[in-house]
């Protein structure tokens, strides 16, 4: 089948870099040359410079800035066949789906956070606006909004788990080396990262241990932590790092400690460290508890002692180690394989085509071009939306210091609310010239 003959699929996503970047290109670069569709990308912010890179290395089409032209971006839409967003509370995209309506297309939202942590929650107008919602882990099912859901809806729900391959990892074999390395590859920042973790590594009494630690955005608030506690000499902060097959090498055990309210779904550094057969050590939240089979293929633990115990019983044990490092990496390259979420979409794309296309627009409590940024801003949070509704509609000094009271105490709740990213009010505020954004990025100051 040619080119020409081929059904066109647009993916638009918020920007194009870091996990997301990554299962998106190895997957259009793995399936360019196969099947029944083509496939095209539109950013509404940036592309970063390795996506780039990417894109023209492999010959796929990659448009990004789009912000500033929605005219070119609802042209393309009405072109596709099929338009697949790459969904997250993001400022630029929640501001094109809830003022902007689109011709007849047949549009899929594809979830890339879980669900379950403010401000990355999922809200009803989302399932009213897509044809097909896709998970991509099942856990999502189990968050309130999801139970909460008319059933008409939960029927447009699919899972597709986000992957962006293991075979780069597969063939890293350990190297020697002195001392024990206890690694670390994802975000170095407490939105992701659990707020002990400085403290953990801390408790961890083997003399030759060492904290590898790699990724970015680096908090320099970590890092100072770090030497504030005395532990300068057995950490090794190297930032985004390419080669990490050479760090895999190296790693005795994958630490991944991530914090209780994070947004995280797939976690592809874990599932490299897994397909890499560096054991993980993790907490016990939704999202790990689902991709690690505690005792098998590595270690689901409650605490912060249970996490300090399970690395130390890794340690006096080689054979424990050993053990199960062979049955993660086998179930790993078996369970998260980019040939399996390839056949997925192909199922997914080979339905919706059928469908017909039709006009989209948002359907929630604000919508349309006269909504102004704020309201965009607590359409994108649902329930957590009715104190900075109560700041927008306070008709005096006394109702806006309440409503401000109860904003404060729900970024008080998580370091997520605190981002200056992540879909917060601050990252709102950092995109759009809003009187009510401002003013509440200032009155609650970070």
């Amino acid at each position: 089948m040619s080119n020409l003959e081929k059904n066109t699929v647009l993916h638009i996503t918020p920007h194009l870099g870091g996990g997301v970047g990554r299962v998106l290109l190895n997957y259009l670069t793995k399936v360019k040359n196969n099947g029944r569709f083509s496939h095209e990308i539109a950013c509404m912010d940036y592309a970063n410079e390795d996506a780039k890179r990417t894109a023209s290395r492999e010959g796929l089409l990659l448009v990004d800035n789009l912000f500033r032209e929605h005219a070119d971006l609802i042209r393309k839409i009405s072109d596709a066949d099929i338009v697949l967003i790459h969904w997250w509370n993001h400022p630029l995209l929640y501001d094109f789906l809830v003022r902007e309506s689109l011709p007849p297309s047949r549009v899929i939202l594809w979830s890339h956070i879980s669900g379950f942590n403010p401000p990355y929650v999922f809200v009803e107008p989302l399932f009213k606006y897509a044809d097909v919602f896709v998970f991509t882990t099942p856990i999502s099912f189990d968050t309130e909004e999801i139970d909460a859901l008319p059933e008409k809806y939960k029927e447009k729900i699919r899972v597709v788990w986000s992957t962006a391959g293991t075979e780069h990892v597969a063939s890293a074999m350990p190297k020697p080396h002195g001392g024990f390395n206890v690694g670390y590859i994802g975000t170095v920042d407490y939105c992701k990262l659990h707020p002990d973790f400085i403290k953990m590594c801390g408790s961890l009494d083997i003399e030759s241990s060492r904290f590898i630690v790699c990724g970015g955005p680096m908090d320099r608030e970590i890092y100072s932590e770090a030497a504030r506690e005395g532990l300068g000499q057995r950490f090794l902060f190297e930032g985004q790092v390419d080669n990490i097959n050479d760090y895999l090498a190296v790693f005795d055990v994958f630490g991944y400690p991530l914090a209780p309210y994070h947004y995280g779904t797939c976690e592809q550094a874990l599932v490299e460290a897994m397909a890499a057969g560096v054991v993980p050590v993790v907490m016990a939240n939704k999202t790990e508890s689902y991709m690690v089979k505690d005792g098998i293929t590595g270690f689901t633990v409650n605490n912060e002692n249970q996490y300090v115990r399970a690395i130390r019983e890794l340690y006096k044990n080689a054979g424990l180690r050993n053990a199960v490092s062979s049955r993660t990496k086998e179930e790993a390259l078996k369970r998260f394989s980019l040939e399996k979420m390839i056949d997925e979409w192909d199922k997914i794309f080979e339905e919706i085509i059928d469908f017909p296309k039709t006009p989209k627009r948002w359907a929630g409590r604000f919508s349309g071009s006269n909504v102004t940024y704020f309201q965009v801003f607590i359409e994108s949070i649902g329930k957590y939306g009715e104190p900075f509704s109560d700041y927008m509609n306070a008709k005096n000094n006394a109702q806006r210091i309440k409503a401000l009271q109860s904003i404060e105490k729900i970024i008080n709740s998580n370091y997520i609310w605190k981002s200056k990213t992540r879909g917060s009010v601050y990252h709102y505020n950092s995109f759009f010239k809003d009187g009510l954004l401002s003013a509440v990025s200032k009155s609650i100051a970070l």
